[in-house]
């Protein structure tokens, strides 16, 4: 099985942002396209597979879209609103 090469962002069983759909899940893996046995339709070599953290249907998004949840959130002390 060829593993991924590039990808920086959470491990498997770490929460993870998808920035392709605005959804939090936890990461499965991260697998090259050439190991899976469908039609992936991802533009990267790498898929990453997610799932709801309470339970629900599973995704797969192109791995560039995974991100640590912090660094996707908006931070408390960023807020616009004045005092």
């Amino acid at each position: 099985m060829m593993q991924p090469t590039s990808h920086n962002g959470p491990k498997r069983g770490q929460e993870a942002y998808d920035a392709a759909t605005g959804r939090i899940g936890v990461l499965q893996d991260v697998c090259h396209v050439d190991v899976l046995a469908f039609d992936h339709q991802m533009p990267g070599p790498l898929v990453a597979f997610l799932r709801p953290q309470k339970g629900g249907q599973e995704w797969m998004t192109d791995s560039k879209n995974v991100q640590f949840p912090e660094e996707a959130r908006p931070h408390p002390d960023s807020s616009d609103e004045l005092p």
